[in-house]
Order: structure tokens, then sequence, then C-alpha cells
């Protein structure tokens, strides 16, 4: 499956760590959400599992089932997700647009 026009990217590291979760079926819920938390000001990127609601598009990301707000799609839009065992896990990187 291409990935052409995903509006979030999976690094190597972070499929190796979420894939077997999704083909084990070990995930809490059915699907991985990307959003955001708080306000313009204060917000933070989260990740976690979670169930589909009326707002949320679903995308099937190099095997991986993921849920983004509509309403937060632009705020997501082009981020990269990455997993680093010394950094503690999973953390999202959103690149600089000018």
């Amino acid at each position: 499956m291409s990935n052409t026009g995903a509006p979030v990217r999976f690094t190597e590291s972070a499929k190796a760590n979420l894939l077997p979760l999704v083909h084990d079926g070990k995930m809490p819920e059915p699907f991985i959400r990307v959003g955001m938390k708080g306000g313009t000001c204060g917000s933070t990127y989260v990740l976690g599992f979670d169930s589909k609601t009326e707002f949320d598009e679903e995308y099937l990301i190099d095997e991986i089932p993921l849920l983004i707000d509509r309403r937060q799609l632009l705020f997501v839009l082009g981020t990269e997700i990455d997993f680093e065992a010394r950094a503690n896990g999973f953390y999202l990187h959103k690149p600089s647009t000018l």
C-alpha cells in the first residue's frame, strides 16, 4: 500500500514497535489515535489507543490503523511518529514550515 498523501508518517522504528501490537491483536483499542490536546498556546501532541468517533478520519498507514479527528487534521498534517527507547518511547515531530 502506498503512503502517498498520508497525513502522518511512521519511522521504521515506530513501525517496528507498533506492528507487533497490530498483528498480535494486543492493542487495547482497535486504532492508534494521533491528535492535539490543549489550547493554541499550550498544545501538545497526543498518541494513544482509541475507538472511532463521528469526527474521525480513518487511515491505514503501513498496516497501522490510525484515527485523526478531522477538526485536528491541519494541526497534525506532516507529523512524523518515531520511537526511541532511550527517549522513553514514542514521540511526534512536526517539521517547521516557512
